[in-house]
């Protein structure tokens, strides 16, 4: 079980959840939001490892982005059953557009044009062709966590999602704008829980890696 803020009347607590291992991670290819692909055999393993950390841990409602990477993740680590996981669209991963499922190599010769901003071992795509601009997904970020606050305030609240998404709503949460966002990457099976006060101000933010070994496959 994590160990979790009381709620007082009027707070909110939202635990976020990145998805566990799939075969784009793990080769180092673009994701995004047309390639779905399934959790590997060791994601699911490392979600079922999350699962053990996470069990006892009270929630009161499960969200997740439409790929099945992210509602399979928050079903075993959850025991929520599909059915009952409410799935926003607004939540899905970043578009890459035509860069999605190519490696960093391929990208730079078919698309010599995309520019990265590289922070430690991370380049970020500043300008993928046909895909979301870093302000444009920080503001989807943010109507997202309007539209949760507005239907589901005063609960306890995961969202299952994915990586690029997470920063900019972690950076909603923080204060921080798009760029400043990336500075904290998040890995496979990483939990963070922002304990929000009757105004939605962030009262503290905890981060837990449920899955320490996830660090063998570090974003890229």
């Amino acid at each position: 079980m994590i160990e979790i803020p009381t709620l007082a009347p009027n707070e909110t607590l939202l635990f976020t959840l990145r998805h566990g291992l799939t075969e784009l991670n793990r080769d180092k290819r673009v994701s995004g939001q047309t390639l779905d692909v399934p959790l590997l055999p060791e994601g699911v393993r490392q979600a079922e490892d999350a699962r053990d950390r996470f069990a006892g841990t009270p929630i009161d409602l499960v969200i997740s982005s439409p790929l099945v990477r992210a509602i399979r993740t928050a079903e075993i680590v959850t025991g929520f059953p599909r059915d009952a996981i409410e799935i926003d669209p607004l939540c899905n991963e970043r578009s890459f557009g035509k860069m999605e499922g190519l490696r960093r190599a391929d990208v730079e010769t078919r698309f010599p044009e995309v520019r990265y901003l590289q922070i430690g071992h991370i380049g970020y795509s500043l300008n993928p062709p046909g895909g979301e601009l870093f302000p444009a997904l920080h503001d989807r970020a943010r109507r997202f966590l309007r539209g949760v606050l507005q239907r589901h305030r005063r609960r306890r609240i995961l969202i299952s999602s994915h990586q690029t998404f997470l920063q900019q709503l972690h950076g909603v949460l923080r204060g921080l704008d798009s760029s400043e966002a990336l500075q904290y990457d998040i890995l496979n099976l990483e939990l963070n829980v922002f304990h929000l006060g009757p105004h939605d101000d962030l009262l503290s933010h905890r981060r837990e890696l449920l899955v320490p070994s996830s660090g063998k496959f570090p974003s890229f």
